[in-house]
């Protein structure tokens, strides 16, 4: 059976982070879930790109995923700090022991006040100060692998961050063939 991983979305969020997660994710053969954390399955991104998502977060509540990947963008990791449901998805993921990560503003805005942040983590530069006392920081993707939490820098670490997501889930392999086919250089 394939993985299932999670992306949930909101207004403001960083489409960058979001499609390049997601598509690294499908490269590899995950079962992938865009979802609105609106009541509109329609989200306006950071730079105003409009991503029609699979479900709505309301809809998908009760699935439990293999992993939940968390874009970043200001405003849209505001607007996913504040729904309770998805709060309430990544405080079951953490009981759970599975994984889950989030990119760009997404750890320090979401992780971060919700004791959802890991030792090891890093976050987009400018947040690095909500983060203080985390292992790691300056790294571009980092792996708590006893919290089970990935975070990643920014828009230009969405695919590596979307491959090591894989590389958890399907193993280095398949990581390593996604990684070719999308033509990633270290």
């Amino acid at each position: 059976m394939s993985p299932s991983v999670l992306i949930p979305i909101a207004d403001g969020s960083e489409e960058v982070e979001a499609v390049s997660t997601g598509n690294a994710l499908r490269r590899g053969e995950c079962e992938v879930t865009l979802a609105s954390v609106s009541n509109d399955k329609t989200v306006t991104c950071a730079r105003k790109t409009k991503v029609v998502c699979d479900a709505l977060l309301e809809e998908v509540a009760g699935n439990k995923f293999d992993f939940i990947a968390l874009p970043g963008g200001v405003a849209g990791a505001n607007n996913l700090a504040n729904s309770k449901t998805l709060i309430k998805m990544l405080k079951d993921q953490q009981a759970r022991e599975a994984w889950y990560g989030g990119i760009c503003a997404a750890p320090a805005v979401v992780f971060k006040p919700n004791d959802l942040f890991p030792i090891s983590g890093t976050c987009y530069p400018s947040f690095q100060d909500k983060i203080e006392g985390a292992k790691n920081v300056d790294d571009r993707v980092v792996v708590d692998e006893a919290a089970k939490v990935i975070t990643s820098q920014g828009p230009a670490t969405a695919i590596p961050f979307g491959i090591k997501i894989l590389e958890v889930l399907s193993g280095p392999e398949k990581a390593s063939a996604v990684k070719s086919e999308m033509l990633v250089v270290e």
